[in-house]
């Protein structure tokens, strides 16, 4: 209690001391007020999104956002873009952007932070308010084209990477391709598997010849000695035809026999049965009747022979059967020559079918390759032309100069120049005092 009441007595007792250094702290305030020229602060805001914006070809998906953009919260990425601010890429596109300003003065007076709103604030201190406006600006304008570029260089590698494998992948498909014209135009196929089985089907059709030709000849060789007996069993001729003629004395008789049929009946109509001359003509012609039927058969009255059509058949056959036989030879030959030649090119259709299929999967995988080499290069030509943005700023987070604030303000100067003086006052009153009191206790 008594060091408050020396502290208080010290002050009040010198408080010439304190006004003084008091006014003289607020004259110097007005002073530098009137002598300095204020700065100004102006700012620009960046939005780093926590999804940036894509762009994708075969989905609408990639390019309709789950939901608004908001700023990224993420503290790793804040470290980064910072670390990309003060590592002076930024600071070094600014001067060339605005080569009338120096460097030194871009690297001072525009500094980079991350804001409460979470977006990034682009400060830049100038003497002038479209001064600190176009600092602000352009640095915001130059750091997003230094992410721009950072984003970009590992797609443009990639790009010229596909841009220079591109021609070298259809080369080599091209060359898997002639490959396999040459192939084909030297085992003489032009679609392999087709003439396979047309080929297949050939040398069956062919054996199946041989064994009706082999089964032919067996048919014939059994057949022929079987036809030459029966040939030899038939008589060279055979009667086809006979004339047969009607006996004279038949034809006598018969006329005899009506002319008396004719007289008996004439006389039964005058006489009885018992009258001689019936009874002689009915004897009469009972003789006569009996006498044809001893005559009634035919006389043979010519003979017609030709040669035995059976014996002309079996003939016929055995000429067959030899004319066959002696083009049995002839017609093997042709069928197992044929039969050779087939099996010697199906010999080969494995060989040839392991080859086409090796050319074919390098074809296959040449072209997926070649394809997906082509539409990654136009793939990425198309997002590069259309820009991979990674930050996103609009009119209404840029700096504008009419939002500039001075620095320092003539009212902060003021009242950091009172409390100043009146610390310092206050101070040197508290020092006297103990100056005093320690002369006082040691003189010496």
């Amino acid at each position: 209690m008594n060091d408050v009441s020396s502290i208080v007595f010290a002050i009040y007792s010198r408080r010439l001391m304190v006004m003084l250094v008091l006014l003289g702290s607020v004259g110097t305030g007005i002073f530098y007020t009137q002598q300095t020229p204020s700065e100004y602060l102006s700012v620009a805001k960046i939005l780093i999104p926590a999804t940036s914006p894509t762009v994708s070809l075969k989905t609408e998906g990639g390019n309709i956002p789950n939901g608004p953009i908001v700023p990224d919260q993420n503290e790793d990425l804040r470290v980064g873009v910072i670390g990309i601010i003060r590592s002076g890429a930024v600071h070094d596109r600014v001067a060339k952007a605005l080569p009338g300003i120096n460097p030194k003065t871009i690297r001072k007076n525009v500094i980079g932070d991350i804001g409460s709103d979470s977006f990034l604030h682009v400060l830049a201190y100038a003497k002038t308010q479209e001064e600190a406006a176009m600092l602000a600006n352009a640095f915001s304008e130059a750091f997003q084209d230094e992410m721009q570029a950072i984003l970009e260089s590992s797609p443009r590698r990639t790009l010229e990477s596909f841009i220079a494998r591109e021609p070298m992948a259809w080369q080599q498909f091209s060359q898997y391709s002639t490959e396999l014209v040459s192939y084909l135009e030297g085992a003489n196929f032009t679609d392999l598997e087709v003439e396979a089985v047309n080929m297949l089907a050939q040398r069956q059709a062919v054996q199946r010849q041989i064994e009706a030709l082999e089964l032919q000849h067996s048919s014939n060789l059994a057949q022929r000695p079987v036809y030459k007996q029966l040939f030899e069993s038939r008589p060279e001729f055979i009667v086809t035809g006979q004339l047969l003629s009607e006996n004279s004395v038949y034809k006598s008789s018969l006329e005899r026999s009506s002319k008396l049929a004719t007289e008996l009946a004439l006389k039964k109509l005058e006489l009885t049965d018992k009258h001689p001359e019936i009874v002689r003509l009915t004897n009469e012609l009972s003789m006569v009747q009996a006498r044809m039927s001893q005559q009634a058969e035919m006389t043979h009255s010519s003979s017609t022979m030709s040669q035995d059509p059976q014996a002309l058949s079996f003939m016929q056959r055995m000429v067959e059967i030899d004319i066959a036989e002696a083009s049995y030879d002839s017609q093997k030959a042709i069928f197992e020559k044929t039969a050779s030649q087939l099996d010697s090119k199906l010999q080969s259709v494995p060989a040839y079918r392991a080859d086409v299929s090796l050319i074919n999967a390098q074809i296959t995988q040449a072209r997926h390759h070649a394809e997906d080499i082509s539409a990654r290069r136009a793939e990425l030509e198309f997002h590069l032309t259309h820009g991979l943005r990674f930050t996103m700023s609009n009119e209404y987070t840029k700096a504008l100069p009419e939002k500039a604030l001075a620095l320092p303000t003539p009212i902060g100067i003021m009242i950091f120049s009172t409390l100043a003086g009146l610390i310092v006052g206050i101070l040197a009153a508290v020092v006297s005092e103990l100056v005093k009191q320690m002369r006082l206790r040691s003189p010496y």
